[in-house]
């Protein structure tokens, strides 16, 4: 009888994880309460290995999403997913990550993410029209978000590089040299120090602040010997500079 039922228990189990393993990817997005800044589009494939055509935040549209769940991480009570998204080819970010669920925090680690310029600085407040160009890089080699009385930031590690610096502004065409931030953690908040040392005399930390999710920024231009000269016509659109030469930047 033992037997038996020891035999009944595996192919019901087996049976189980079967259905599991199969089930639709579209089935759960369909049942999942999402945000509503957030949609998903065309969701295939399974719960471990799913496609999703589109994803929409904030109507900022991400294509072609790839998901791959590591079965064994479930054993952990953390299940760990591996995500790509976007294409060359394709307008939108691309990029790749490794988030890891718990019960009071998400993990991401190996992430990298990669959007124009010009997408970036058309959700910025500038003072005067401006077209950015170039690409934004990000490289976060982990994160940590909790999510337990409230989103918080705990712990990053990355740095954020714009690369082939330049923007088209009052009709002219002009390079700004590397520009990068480092990303940390600040009070629950997501903090970008831009990196000292540029071309511009930029100094600027701008941060995301936890949950609102709204972006601030403080700094100011101190113009030195490389600075663009294509850019001191634009300085009086920022205001006096103080005692020290420092034009204040602010969002």
């Amino acid at each position: 009888m033992k037997k038996w039922f020891a035999i009944i228990a595996i192919f019901f189990s087996s049976y189980l994880i079967f259905l599991i393993a199969t089930a639709p990817l579209a089935l759960v997005t369909n049942a999942v309460t999402l945000p509503k800044n957030v949609e998903i589009h065309g969701a295939s494939g399974s719960i471990w290995q799913g496609d999703i055509a589109r994803v929409v935040v904030n109507n900022n549209i991400i294509e072609r999403v790839k998901t791959d769940v590591s079965f064994w991480s479930l054993f952990s009570l953390s299940p760990t997913v591996q995500l790509t998204f976007g294409d060359s080819m394709l307008a939108g970010p691309e990029g790749k990550l490794t988030m890891e669920l718990s019960s009071s925090e998400l993990s991401l680690s190996e992430v990298e993410l990669y959007l124009s310029a010009s997408d970036v600085a058309k959700q910025l407040p500038l003072p005067i029209p401006v077209v950015a160009q170039g690409n934004i890089e990000l490289q976060l080699s982990s994160v940590q978000i909790s999510y337990g009385e409230k989103l918080s930031c705990t712990a990053a590690q990355g740095e954020l590089i714009w690369l082939r610096a330049g923007v088209v502004a009052l009709e002219q065409s002009i390079k700004l040299g590397k520009l990068s931030a480092n990303l940390s953690c600040d009070k629950g908040n997501i903090l970008a120090k831009v990196a000292p040392n540029n071309n511009l005399g930029l100094s600027f930390d701008g941060m995301l602040a936890l949950p609102s999710q709204r972006a601030s920024g403080n700094g100011y231009l101190k113009p030195g010997a490389k600075f663009p000269a294509e850019l001191k016509n634009a300085l009086s659109f920022l205001g006096r500079p103080d005692n020290q030469g420092r034009y204040p930047l602010r969002f």
